[in-house]
């Protein structure tokens, strides 16, 4: 039993080693399994971290980037102020000369009305196999009169554009002669234009000269074009009022930089010294281009000598009117003017010592200086170019501009008044919407420039509005935005107002402006083709009114009158004679589909033209065979008869 006994202690002893084995190898396989776990974790971390990092520097690099783009701005708008005088000499002079019209008339091109129309060949007639000789007689017979038929269809459709040719050849001579009687016009009265200036004429010079101060495309976006004149004729001697740009024009801020730990972009503040220096230079190198652009236009030996006040508008801190101010003033004779190198002197030099001028010391101040002359003290009429009662928005006072949004503001409903010229933080107008749910505070800024708004000026507006704790934050133009500005506004409490949309909005709320002068009608003539609108609107009389059975966006079938909308041909407002794009002929009036009274549904109508293989519009295509509907001929004389000539609007 001993024996025994010790057997089975034995089995079961190696029973608990083999169960302690296996408890200790699964032991050990989920220890390796934790150590696997936490490896590939802290693989992922390190990932995840590595990410992140590369995340951070990529924002980063993305904001220091941004911050040194507008930084770039800053300095590409100092540089153009900086350069203004030296660009401007190096542009192209205002000439009269260069208004002529060249007596070029467009020339005739009948379009589809100068081909043929194609007779039918016989040979293609010919009769079908018969097996008797009466079938093969009655065969050529009847192909005989489909070839009889065709033809008389295509000799009454060659008539019928042979007239309607005509009739396209008188009114484009009409149009032509109208049209070069215009240009003759306009070349005599730029003659007497310049026979009024080289004899003195006071109202020719002071508008000639105007109009040479507004055409320049030396002056950069947000400078004033206003200006006031009166021209003495006995001394040859204009004496005018020019508006000078304000202290906000000089950017404030001489760089952006990104701060990383706040996450936010700080505007460095340019010196006051440097921004004062910068825009006093501003207004003498203004002065002297405004000279410059005067005598380099006078071909005809108007001015002997020029007087020149330069005034900067704005809110006179005294009283908190608008009021202006005059900063600079200079009287030159020609002589003198004409020695200067304009493009390597120092402006303010130039000013106060070589021209013996008056600029003031402090102009950002609103210091003001005594002008030399006035033009009411030259004792004639003087002209103010610029009012009117439909004011032009792109040529109005800045301040009359901003006093107009805020008039704009109040007409909506809400309070606003304008800011002072300085110190505002670049805000024009403060507005407050007194609703208790969804006004409060509004912050507009007014840019009356005539190119795109750049970005930069709507990221400008935003901080601003969060710098100043303000609701809202409105940016009104004359011109219009990019797809950055939208972009960088949507989300955003900002409201961008192109300008169209501000027209529009004043003219809802009764107030008058318009962008740019007055339009002017079209001056090339427009394809009088019976089935293409027809319109001259320059000449006097639309051709539409001479033409018979004008239609108002509708065409008509020559041979059943039956009048629908257009389906096909070019664009009503196609010149004439004007081809597509694409170089293929779109106008379809020797082929074109009506819903003809004489029919239940669409078909080809070949009243007026040629088709394919079939030229009368009494029949139909079956196949490859065409079958009379009634009495053809009389048909086409009905149509002959409605359409007058072939000529329908």
């Amino acid at each position: 039993m001993s024996r025994r006994s010790g057997g089975l202690i034995g089995v079961w002893a190696e029973q608990q080693r083999v169960a302690q084995r296996q408890r200790e190898g699964q032991h050990q396989a989920v220890l390796r399994q934790q150590r696997d776990a936490e490896r590939v974790q802290r693989a992922y971390e390190r990932d995840v971290a590595r990410m992140q990092r590369e995340q951070k520097a990529a924002y980063r690099q993305r904001r220091e980037a941004d911050a040194a783009r507008r930084t770039q701005e800053l300095d590409e708008r100092v540089a153009v102020l900086e350069g203004l005088l030296a660009a401007g000499c190096r542009g192209a002079v205002f000439d009269v000369g260069s208004l002529r019209q060249a007596e070029d008339i467009e020339p005739f091109s009948p379009g589809p009305l100068g081909e043929p129309v194609p007779m039918p060949d016989q040979r293609f007639y010919q009769p079908e196999n018969a097996w008797t000789a009466a079938g093969r007689a009655q065969a050529e017979q009847d192909a005989r009169a489909r070839f009889e038929r065709d033809w008389y269809a295509a000799q009454a459709a060659e008539a019928r554009r042979v007239e309607q040719l005509g009739a396209y050849r008188r009114a484009y001579d009409e149009w032509a002669a109208a049209r070069r009687a215009e240009i003759r016009a306009h070349n005599q009265g730029l003659a007497g234009t310049e026979a009024a200036l080289r004899d003195g004429a006071a109202e020719t010079v002071v508008e000639f000269f105007s109009a040479v101060l507004f055409a320049s495309t030396a002056w950069p976006e947000g400078f004033p074009r206003e200006v006031s004149a009166a021209y003495e004729r006995s001394g040859r001697r204009l004496v005018l009022d020019w508006d000078l740009p304000g202290y906000d024009v000089v950017p404030g801020a001489k760089g952006v930089k990104y701060l990383p730990g706040t996450d936010q972009e700080k505007e460095v503040p340019r010196p006051v010294t440097q921004r004062r220096a910068l825009y006093r230079d501003v207004l003498a190198q203004s002065v002297l281009l405004a000279l410059h652009e005067l005598f380099a236009a006078d071909r005809f030996g108007t001015l002997e000598g020029v007087t020149l006040n330069g005034y900067v508008g704005g809110v006179d801190p005294a009283t908190g009117l608008a009021g202006r101010v005059c900063v600079a003033s200079v009287a030159v004779d020609r002589a003198v003017f004409d020695r200067l190198n304009l493009e390597f002197v120092g402006a303010v030099e130039c000013l106060t010592g070589a021209l013996a001028g008056r600029l003031s010391a402090k102009p950002d101040e609103r210091v003001a200086v005594a002008p030399l002359r006035t033009p009411e003290q030259v004792g004639v009429e003087v002209v103010v170019q610029g009012d009117g009662e439909e004011p032009d928005l792109l040529a109005m006072d800045p301040v009359a501009f901003e006093g107009l949004v805020a008039q704009l503001f109040r007409a909506r409903g809400l309070q606003a008044v304008t800011t002072q010229r300085s110190n505002d933080g670049g805000v024009d107008v403060e507005a407050l919407d007194p609703d208790p749910i969804s006004g409060g505070s509004i912050l507009v800024q007014v840019k009356r420039y005539r190119n795109t708004v750049p970005p930069s000026a709507v990221r400008d507006l935003f901080g601003t509005v969060q710098g100043a704790g303000a609701n809202k934050g409105v940016l009104v133009t004359t011109s219009g935005f990019g797809p950055g500005s939208y972009t960088f506004a949507n989300g955003k409490p900002l409201t961008l107002i192109s300008g169209t949309e501000l027209v529009d909005l004043l003219h809802q709320h009764g107030l008058r402006g318009r962008l740019g002068p007055a339009p002017r009608g079209v001056d090339r003539f427009v394809h009088p083709n019976p089935y293409v609108f027809s319109q001259v609107p320059s000449v006097g009389e639309s051709l539409a009114e001479r033409l018979p059975n004008p239609g108002a966006g509708t065409r008509e079938c020559p041979a059943t009158r039956a009048r629908t909308p257009r389906v096909r041909g070019r664009s009503p407002r196609r010149p004439f004679p004007g081809r597509p794009s694409d170089g293929r002929l779109r106008d379809r009036s020797l082929h074109a589909k009506w819903p003809c009274r004489q029919s239940t549904g669409w078909r080809t109508c070949h009243a007026g033209g040629t088709g394919r293989s079939r030229f009368d519009h009494g029949y139909r295509r079956l196949g490859s065979r065409a079958k009379p509907r009634g009495n053809v001929q009389e048909r086409h004389d009905q149509g002959d008869a409605n359409t007058e000539g072939g000529l329908a609007s």
